[in-house]
């Protein structure tokens, strides 16, 4: 079962008034719990305030049949900082720190959240490590970011935080897939249910990859439906699969929902002076 780290609101009061100092740290701050994915999956990192600790996603979590390859556990960073943060500079920490371990970071939805989380935090900069990155790996990331301390950045908090997101691709014959391809961006559609996405064509088909936060049912046959619409065929001839066949994908129908009622409180403390 996977944890990630919640802030708790009379927790950042407790830490504004008292405040905290350190060394830059990114410590484990949750104990894994029985999953079938590796450990590292199971655990999520705060380095900053007091946390509170849960499984991750939510109560919000949409209903999705999509599943086994087309979803997959990623790992982010999310930073939570003040109103007036340098996050292009905090943007070029982290990819410094990213480079240095032969990492690169990708951009992301900050709706792959916990909604709870995001009821608290709604990150500036939030970044997801490569497929194969393990919690451990966004640790070292956070620590090498924080070496020469990111306070004057504006940055309050870091958190490591493994996620559930849709990996998945949509595909359709046709005679002329580049022309589909510019009616389907024209429409907007796609935009409007997806945000960002790539498109290819390949051997007379047109293929709409995606990742990003889970889609539901309904969304996916959307988004099934606007494609088909501009390809002037049936909705049902809209392929729909994941974007890779390797690697370990996830059952929906056995992920645990998260519980707040699963909550612990932990202590940590910010160390992003300097």
């Amino acid at each position: 079962m996977k944890r990630l780290i919640l802030i708790a609101p009379a927790v950042l009061l407790s830490l504004s008034l008292s405040g905290c100092t350190g060394g830059a740290q990114a410590n484990p701050t949750a104990n894994p719990t029985p999953v079938a994915a590796a450990s590292e999956s199971a655990t999520a990192t705060k380095v900053g305030a007091q946390s509170e600790e849960g499984q991750d996603l939510g109560n919000g979590r949409p209903s999705v049949s999509f599943d086994g390859l087309m979803v997959r556990r990623r790992v982010v960073i999310a930073v939570h900082s003040t109103l007036e943060a340098n996050v292009e500079g905090i943007r070029k920490k982290l990819d410094s720190a990213a480079a240095a371990r032969n990492t690169v970071l990708s951009n992301i939805s900050p709706d792959v959240l916990e909604p709870a989380v995001l009821q608290q935090v709604v990150p500036e900069v939030i970044v997801a490590l490569p497929a194969t990155a393990s919690v451990d790996d966004g640790r070292a990331i956070v620590t090498k970011a924080t070496e020469e301390g990111t306070a004057k950045l504006g940055v309050n908090n870091f958190y490591v935080i493994p996620v559930l997101v849709h990996d998945l691709r949509f595909s359709v014959k046709a005679a002329n897939p580049a022309a589909l391809s510019a009616a389907v961006d024209r429409e907007g559609i796609l935009s409007d249910a997806l945000g960002n996405y790539d498109t290819s064509v390949k051997g007379g088909e047109l293929s709409i990859s995606y990742t990003g936060p889970l889609l539901g049912d309904e969304l996916v046959e959307t988004v099934r439906g606007g494609i088909a619409r501009q390809a002037h065929v049936a909705s049902s001839t809209i392929a729909v699969g994941p974007k890779s066949t390797s690697g370990t994908g996830v059952d929906m129908a056995t992920e645990p929902p998260w519980d707040p009622e699963l909550l612990v409180s932990q202590d940590d403390h910010p160390h992003t002076d300097g």
